[in-house]
């Protein structure tokens, strides 16, 4: 995988112009975690107070470290006829 950012330049406001280049799997990662950080946006914005409370109850979730993004599965094997 192999995601690489370029700043080409830094603007007044603290901002700054960059030029974000990867390769396909760097893709795939980067469209998996934007749309879970959209979903959590999302949910976080429209939530009652109730839910919110219980969300805060829950324990967080633990992820493995070192896990593989997905890929795509190989297509199964045509039966013959």
């Amino acid at each position: 995988m192999d995601i690489t950012v370029k700043i080409t330049k830094e603007n007044k406001d603290g901002s700054a112009d960059a030029i974000v280049r990867f390769d396909k799997l760097g893709l795939e990662v980067l469209v998996q975690w934007g749309l879970i950080a959209m979903l959590k946006e999302g949910l976080n914005e429209y939530a009652t107070s109730d839910q919110v409370k219980e969300r805060a109850s829950l324990a967080p979730i633990k992820t493995a470290k070192g896990r593989k993004p997905a890929t795509k599965k190989k297509p199964l094997a045509k039966k013959a006829k």
